[in-house]
């Protein structure tokens, strides 16, 4: 049996998967099926980042920071602000694939199997084996999961799919323990939920967030509904060490967030302006089509998860409590669910602007993540009571049996007729739309060329030109007076060694950032780096003769104390994990 849902997982992964990267219209034209990927809305940012990030372990950096040849080759700190989680997988993927296509692809692949098992074992809680198959594959084919990567190529927030059901399952755990469960069960429970939410805060921090606002209200409804609200303190304290443990990015990116031009996203993508059906400027004039599509996945996801809860809840209640444990996550979910789909509408605006930082989520309609993780439990929820009838009809065969509300009378021999038909409607009627308004379009979409030039405005630092067109072309290096000799030695991503020979008093620009964390000497002794006036380069003084230059890109003091934070949440997560298994071993 295990065997077979394994297969199933990865059957299913398969099926929803690697169609889009045999897609996109080549003016080349052939029959033979290819390799390749349509165009999406970001997956040539992506792939640039990936390359460079692989470039910067190549070169020994364990947390590369500095994207090299982005913006004219003059660089940016991307990995300062943007999560780099799944950059070490796509790193890994294609240090054994070898090709871009292909290490996107398996990375896509092992996305989409450990979000449907991570889905899988969350629902497996409470729900039969078939049950928890049917949510799990309606957690794969639902709309926007799909929408992330064939329209959008949101890879970093395609890995969010995994931690949200992880992180329920660990927070249930805590919220709810079982009589069973010893401390050696608490601590490696809150090390779970420790470990799962640092992890979604390094793959796709305005996810991360938009989760933990749905999180919350969703730990609160259910400690309410199993009388533990005291419990919530162990949830709180797990989330914080797991919020530490990302601070070597999270800090950094926080502190020194005015060093770059941040406000080309708040300028050009308001978040307040994207709410579903209202789009005010741009976005009412970029990709329409596409906000349609997400307008009604909005529709689909919020219209089926109240009709599910009102089946459940209400409908023949009895059907969930025949469940330990169901009723109180079915009504944890709807009202999770429900607050997300409303902080998607204008509605929520009075509301919205009171929420601190909610439009580091850039777009609400993001929390459709969190709709797709509810609906496909949902699926589920509705599929275990379908088979709760199924058996209670067995055991009262001969026999009526009717609604608990007098408004409500339906023999249960029908009731189940109704639970089925939902999860089935979710879960087909998932799979229809996803084929005929996500996949099917995009084999029409010109396929992906990587672009020669690639850009990144919204990492520039605030001390170069608001455009990369202002930008100067140059040399790597190149004096101001152009009579000196210069040699190249090394050119990594973040480190740099140049020789020089100067016949007078000379000044060497290099084509690079000149941003908090660069460090320069000339031959051995400290060197003061100036910010070129123009372009915002590194500009140094150098004296007659032979200079050895070098540059490296070291830890600023707010990464430094990032670092700190991180080593020790890390230690505090690992002796917490160890301390569990040690005593639960002992137990044994």
């Amino acid at each position: 049996m295990r065997l077979a849902l394994a297969l199933l997982c990865v059957g299913l992964s398969v099926l929803a998967t690697l169609p889009f990267f045999f897609m996109g219209r080549s003016s080349e034209g052939g029959d033979l099926p290819l390799l390749r990927m349509p165009l999406t809305h970001d997956m040539h940012l992506q792939l640039e980042q990936m390359k460079s990030f692989y470039n910067g372990l190549g070169s020994g950096e364990i947390y590369p920071r500095w994207e090299e040849d982005t913006n004219r080759g003059y660089g940016a700190p991307t990995t300062s602000y943007y999560p780099p989680g799944v950059y070490y997988l796509t790193s890994a993927c294609y240090f054994f694939a070898g090709e871009w296509v292909r290490a996107i692809m398996s990375a896509h692949l092992i996305m989409m199997i450990a979000s449907a098992a991570a889905l899988y074992f969350y629902a497996r809680r409470t729900m039969d084996r078939s049950a928890a198959a049917i949510a799990m594959a309606a957690y794969i084919f639902l709309p926007y999961h799909l929408i992330d990567q064939y329209h959008r190529g949101a890879v970093a927030e395609l890995m969010g799919f995994i931690w949200m059901p992880l992180i329920m399952l660990f927070g249930e755990r805590l919220i709810r323990p079982q009589q069973a469960l010893t401390r050696s069960g608490l601590l490696l429970n809150m090390a779970g939920l420790a470990g799962a939410y640092s992890a979604f805060v390094w793959s796709h921090t305005p996810t991360a967030y938009q989760f933990t606002l749905a999180f919350g209200v969703f730990a609160l409804v259910y400690s309410l509904t199993r009388r533990r609200l005291k419990n919530l303190i162990a949830v709180a304290f797990a989330m914080a060490v797991g919020l530490a443990m990302s601070a070597y990015y999270l800090y950094s990116a926080a502190v020194e967030q005015d060093l770059i031009r941040r406000q080309y996203i708040e300028e050009n993508w308001p978040y307040h302006d994207s709410y579903v059906f209202v789009y005010a400027e741009p976005y009412v004039t970029w990709h329409r089509g596409f906000f349609n599509l997400i307008d009604g996945t909005w529709t689909f996801n919020t219209v089926l998860i109240i009709l599910a809860a009102l089946a459940l809840l209400l409908f023949r209640p009895r059907m969930v409590r025949m469940t330990e444990g169901l009723r109180e996550r079915v009504l944890s979910w709807t009202v999770c669910g429900c607050v997300a789909s409303f902080l998607m509408t204008s509605l929520s605006y009075t509301v919205g602007r009171w929420i601190p930082k909610i439009d580091i989520g850039i777009f609400s309609w993001r929390m459709l993540s969190i709709t797709t993780l509810v609906l496909a439990l949902m699926a589920g929820a509705c599929t275990q009571a379908a088979l709760n009838a199924l058996r209670e009809r067995a055991l009262t065969r001969g026999g009526v049996s009717f609604a608990v509300s007098p408004c409500l009378r339906v023999p249960a021999s029908k009731t189940g007729v109704v639970f089925r038909s939902l999860a089935l409607f979710i879960l087909i009627g998932g799979i229809i739309f996803s084929t005929a308004a996500v996949v099917v379009p995009k084999s029409w979409n010109p396929v992906f060329v990587p672009s020669e030039e690639h850009t990144n405005l919204a990492t520039i630092p605030s001390t170069g030109p608001r455009e990369v067109e202002e930008l100067t072309e140059r040399e790597k290096a190149e004096t101001e007076k152009g009579e000196s000799r210069i040699l190249i030695e090394r050119w990594d991503t973040e480190h740099r060694a140049l020789r020089v020979e100067s016949s007078e008093p000379d000044r060497l620009h290099v084509r690079t950032f000149n941003f908090p964390g660069w460090t320069a000497t000339v031959n051995g002794s400290p060197s003061e780096i100036i910010t070129g006036q123009e372009d915002g380069e590194i500009v140094l003084e150098l004296p007659t003769g032979d200079n050895l230059v070098k540059l490296d890109y070291l830890d600023t003091p707010p990464r430094r104390t990032g670092r700190i934070i991180t080593i020790i949440s890390f230690s505090l997560f690992m002796a917490m994990a160890l301390v569990g298994f040690v005593m639960r071993t002992l137990n044994r």
